[in-house]
């Protein structure tokens, strides 16, 4: 796949193109990709998608909580995994939200050659959201491409979408989550140094540094798995504040428990997906409470 930071860095005969931020990539972007590579495959062109970063809702709403269902890396790997030939990051700035949806046109026509554009339903684009389907109909009857709106895609007759899917993570919700991701929720980090209390309780948890832009389960404990050196694990993982052994309430922290692995863990990167929510986070009187609740933890994990 060519990846592009700009549009003006192509200069493509033709192309059949997708506009959208595509965060976490779920199985309406998923569905909508299939379409634009049939399209593709018609016209005998690139597939290409073409999405932004940060997220305009971010970056004009100026939210600082953790938002991003995937990481830049992680988006681009799985729209690659899609079939998507071409992927175009635009950084989103002031001026690109400046722009009008047939100036914003009119330059991908003349970068990507674009005949047909492959959208979901309620698609906008532009300056005040004025590029409706309808208006780029138009537009494209002038700069002679088609436009392909597709239906969307649902789930108990709800239609998925990104904010659908942070929802369901608010609530801890992770198996709803995959449902619409079409695979499970997962979190890259790199493991390090914690304050070793696992280790003196008999639980050696990794303790994972992962980008803060990214949003986490709600607060709680999770069966999960993780993939190292060629093998799968099982894991129990909690995502919260350590509240038995601090008054913490900012900071989160991801801390993993790898069952059945013997090993040093310390600078390795591990993806961990989230399975199912065990339970909340607890404050424990002692730590043979805590032992107790973490042997029957890991009990629920292994039946699961």
């Amino acid at each position: 796949m060519i990846i592009a930071g700009s549009i003006e860095e192509l200069q493509l005969s033709g192309s059949c193109v997708s506009i959208g931020s595509f965060d976490g990539v779920h199985i309406g972007h998923q569905k909508l990709i299939a379409d634009l590579k049939l399209s593709a495959e018609k016209h005998h062109v690139p597939a290409v998608v073409l999405t932004f970063f940060p997220h305009p809702a971010v970056f004009l709403k100026q939210i600082e909580t953790p938002y991003y269902l995937t990481t830049p890396d992680e988006k681009s790997g799985i729209l690659s995994d899609h079939g998507v030939d071409v992927l175009i990051s635009l950084p989103f700035t002031r001026e690109l939200a400046e722009m009008t949806a047939v100036e914003f046109m009119e330059l991908l026509r003349k970068h990507t050659g674009i005949k047909e554009l492959v959208v979901g339903p309620g698609f906008t684009l532009g300056k005040n959201r004025s590029g409706t389907i309808e208006t780029l109909t138009d537009v494209g009857r002038s700069l002679g491409f088609t436009v392909k709106s597709i239906s969307p895609e649902t789930q108990s007759e709800e239609i998925v979408s990104s904010s659908q899917i942070r929802k369901m993570l608010d609530l801890g919700d992770v198996q709803g989550a995959a449902l619409a991701l079409g695979r499970p929720y997962s979190v890259l980090g790199t493991v390090v140094n914690g304050d070793g209390r696992g280790r003196k309780i008999g639980f050696p948890t990794a303790n994972l540094d992962s980008w803060p832009q990214k949003k986490l389960p709600a607060i709680g404990v999770y069966r999960c798995l993780t993939f190292l050196d060629g093998k799968e694990y099982l894991c129990v993982g909690n995502v919260g504040y350590r509240p038995t052994f601090t008054d913490n309430t900012k900071k989160v922290f991801v801390e993993i428990h790898l069952l059945d692995y013997k090993g040093d863990l310390y600078g390795r990167e591990l993806q961990v997906k989230f399975t199912h929510r065990l339970r909340g986070e607890v404050k424990f009187s002692s730590f043979e409470e805590l032992v107790t609740q973490i042997h029957c933890d890991i009990e629920t994990a292994r039946e699961l």
